[in-house]
């Protein structure tokens, strides 16, 4: 990626990242479950010394189909306050994305940058806007997302977790301009059982086969390891 567009993407991630912390600021309803869990609570608290995240990526359909692919998360500092540097490998190869260190953080920042890949995806495959699909997957976290428990398998062993879900277009007055995402589903799954909390987040389409201008992706913790800088 060149240096221009590495700096737009980073732009786009503050601005998606200032989206979500202020998704109650546009009316006086207090932050849903979902928000809390999401974007209000210290994902990494508990990790005390710098450490790498490891996560598979499973990519199916689009204009590039069917792939495997990594991401990490690599912790770096540990402050005194308890917040974390860090710095993301995102895919590989021609597919990186060079998103910047998320510097000072308690939350999981591959949280936002899971969705502002995603938002730049859809993008791509439909000529949509951005900001428009930002805005309704903000909006969907403030009254549209169900919680609820699930187990998860990590390491051999079940774990509790929680899984957050919703569906950002489904209700959307535009869909005709969209209509493959009508169903498009965001799910994510957190648990105290991984480092950083989240285990899985995915987007997956109601329909069985996938069209030409929509794709489903998983990204799933695969374990941590330590690393040398």
């Amino acid at each position: 990626m060149s240096r221009k567009l590495s700096k737009i993407v980073g732009l786009a991630v503050m601005t998606l990242a200032a989206c979500m912390a202020a998704a109650a600021a546009d009316d006086d309803r207090p932050l849903s479950p979902a928000q809390v869990a999401l974007f209000g609570t210290d994902h990494l608290k508990e990790i005390r010394h710098p450490i790498v995240l490891d996560y598979t990526f499973r990519h199916r359909g689009g204009p590039e189909g069917e792939y495997v692919d990594k991401v990490s998360a690599d912790i770096r500092a540990v402050r005194q306050d308890g917040r974390k540097d860090v710095w993301i490998d995102f895919l590989t190869g021609d597919r990186r994305v060079d998103f910047p260190p998320a510097i000072g953080f308690n939350g999981n920042p591959l949280l936002m940058y899971f969705l502002e890949h995603d938002v730049m995806e859809m993008r791509a495959v439909t000529g949509g806007s951005t900001l428009y699909f930002r805005n309704r997957i903000r909006a969907a976290f403030v009254d549209q997302a169900a919680m609820h428990r699930v187990e998860v398998t990590i390491d051999g062993a079940t774990r509790q977790a929680t899984e957050i879900e919703l569906a950002p277009f489904r209700h959307d007055p535009n869909l005709a301009r969209f209509p493959a995402f009508a169903e498009k589903t965001y799910r994510f799954i957190l648990s105290d059982a991984v480092p950083g909390r989240i285990y899985q987040i995915s987007t997956t389409l109601g329909a069985p086969d996938v069209a030409p201008d929509t794709f489903e992706e998983w990204m799933t913790y695969a374990g941590k390891h330590e690393e040398k800088h």
